[in-house]
């Protein structure tokens, strides 16, 4: 019977097992798997308590009943408004999250219909409620409990998102005898 002691790095962490022979590579398989799960974001979740949760959830309950009504009128409108809310709660990380995730599900919700400018709200709140996220330590699953609906899809969606990000495209207003339209800004 062999004895040695293996360094093995998984994921972030550094592990050492006392290897015996080749019987032991599925326990420190296991091991290692542990430490991965102990890890993650549905641990590191565990320490936001249940007070913060509720807080991203009455933002977005709020960012829903201001802002949602301009998103089939005027997208734009829609982004501002929920902007404004983030920026009313910029101290409050929690509040502020909350109000950038529901722009995010609200845009999402207005792309599933091909809603006209939904697509580049939906791209700018996802990049945006993603470092709040991070920097907060909740799980996509802890997140997107705070919003009602479907969990599995929105989460497959932001997720295809994130994995082919579109080319955005600077908007412009321009105004020509009296009309107005958006359109490509124009580099000189």
């Amino acid at each position: 019977m062999l004895l040695f002691l293996v360094p093995t790095r998984c994921g972030k962490e550094q592990f050492y097992f006392l290897m015996i022979h080749m019987r032991t590579f599925t326990i420190s398989f296991f091991l290692c798997l542990w430490g991965l799960l102990a890890s993650s974001p549905t641990a590191i979740a565990a320490s936001v308590t249940p007070a913060q949760l509720q807080q991203v959830k009455e933002t977005a309950l709020l960012a829903q009943d201001l802002c949602f009504k301009e998103m089939y009128r005027d997208p734009n409108a829609y982004a501002q408004c929920i902007r404004n809310l983030r920026q009313k709660y910029e101290k409050e990380e929690f509040k502020s999250l909350g109000a950038e995730y529901f722009g995010f599900v609200g845009a999402l919700s207005y792309m599933r219909v091909s809603q006209m400018g939904a697509e580049p709200i939906a791209a700018e709140f996802l990049k945006s409620f993603r470092v709040g996220q991070k920097r907060l330590g909740l799980s996509d699953e802890v997140l997107c409990a705070t919003v009602p609906g479907n969990c599995a899809i929105r989460n497959r969606q932001m997720l295809d998102m994130e994995k082919s990000p579109k080319q955005q495209v600077p908007l412009q207003v321009k105004c020509e005898v009296g009309v107005c339209r958006i359109a490509p800004v124009q580099k000189p």
